[in-house]
């Protein structure tokens, strides 16, 4: 996966890979061809009554995480609302500007992945201005009237993964690992932090970023540092080099807290719970709203509030009744605004292993 420029740390999940990205975005331009469609000139594809969705992905679509959910999504969504669907995989970043062009030019609503698809669609979507464009996790430099930017509010979700953090430590100390410095992963950190500190005050956060996004092996060897200085949960945040995390934490027969997907399938007997946004919601909603007619430009950041970020669910078995009985208490007050959870530039305010 790429990064998310200075916002998206690229959140590739599992072991799962696209065989031949060079197939799939063949496949993509083929479909968009037999769609028919629009014109340079700025109109949408249709001329009749049936509207065509694009989605293009800058990552492999079969990860077995948030890109095959966000597609799944799409996909649901787009039947449900009888429009017409195409997704498109982009592995070489010098074509995305004239593949997203193309796709503009037969596409009412084209929804764009992540922090690399910023300068195309800046570039592209002022000379489609009736075609609604979705830029997912990331930001443009300016605003455009038709361009939706979509923000999830990481530190919400993340905050509830250090409530049961902060609840279940047998030793005081709790760890967090994320993969790379950005204000993404930064969300992740300080609201792990404040979740875990609002119910444990004594309890000391230790955390560190690994450097990487798909390296499993290098997951594996910091979490397993984490474990044997005494830490006895971590909330890990590290795209696809959470594979090795999982392992570290049945290896070492100590807890662990995931991000965005249900860990409990990778690690049984020691994952707890997940933390973080619901892609295939968010999918949903953009189509959903395209569809109503109440699409939304600009920036919209989404929380607990809007279903978009959350808790994944518990391991029953592992997780006590009372603790889930606090997240859902916190979960409550952070809607209802009686908490308010720190952003990324609280980062800096966080002192590690205290």
């Amino acid at each position: 996966m790429s990064t998310r420029d200075t916002r998206w740390s690229v959140r590739l999940r599992r072991s799962g890979r696209v065989g031949s990205l060079a197939a799939l975005l063949m496949v993509g331009v083929l479909s968009l061809a037999a769609c028919g469609g629009g014109s340079n000139s700025g109109s949408s594809s249709s001329g009749g009554s049936v509207k065509t969705a694009t989605l293009i992905s800058t990552q492999p679509i079969n990860d077995k995480g948030v890109v095959q959910d966000f597609v799944a999504g799409f996909q649901q969504e787009t039947e449900a609302d009888k429009i017409k669907s195409n997704v498109v995989v982009l592995s070489d970043p010098s074509t995305y500007e004239s593949t997203l062009s193309s796709v503009a030019a037969r596409s009412d609503l084209v929804l764009t992945t992540f922090p690399p698809m910023i300068q195309a669609v800046t570039q592209v979507a002022p000379q489609y201005p009736k075609v609604k464009f979705l830029l997912l996790d990331a930001r443009l430099a300016q605003s455009q009237p038709n361009v939706q930017e979509l923000f999830f509010q990481e530190n919400q979700s993340s905050y509830l993964a250090g409530v049961v953090a902060g609840s279940m430590t047998k030793t005081d100390k709790v760890g967090f690992l994320g993969s790379l410095h950005q204000d993404v992963i930064n969300r992740y950190l300080v609201g792990y932090y404040y979740g875990v500190k609002a119910v444990n005050p004594k309890a000391a956060v230790c955390y560190a970023y690994v450097g990487a996004t798909n390296d499993p092996a290098l997951g594996k060897q910091f979490a397993v540092t984490l474990y044997n200085q005494g830490v006895d949960i971590i909330h890990a945040a590290t795209s696809g080099t959470e594979i090795g995390v999982y392992q570290a934490a049945e290896q070492e027969k100590k807890y662990l807290i995931g991000a965005d997907v249900d860990i409990r399938p990778f690690a049984p007997n020691y994952g707890l719970t997940a933390a973080g946004p619901d892609f295939s919601a968010a999918a949903k909603l953009v189509v959903k709203q395209f569809a109503d007619g109440s699409f939304n430009a600009g920036f919209h950041s989404y929380g607990l509030k809007d279903g978009l970020v959350r808790l994944l669910p518990y391991n029953e078995k592992l997780v006590p009744q009372d603790v889930q009985a606090k997240v859902a208490q916190a979960k409550s007050d952070i809607i209802s605004g009686k908490i308010t959870v720190p952003g990324d530039q609280a980062v800096s305010q966080l002192k590690n292993c205290s």
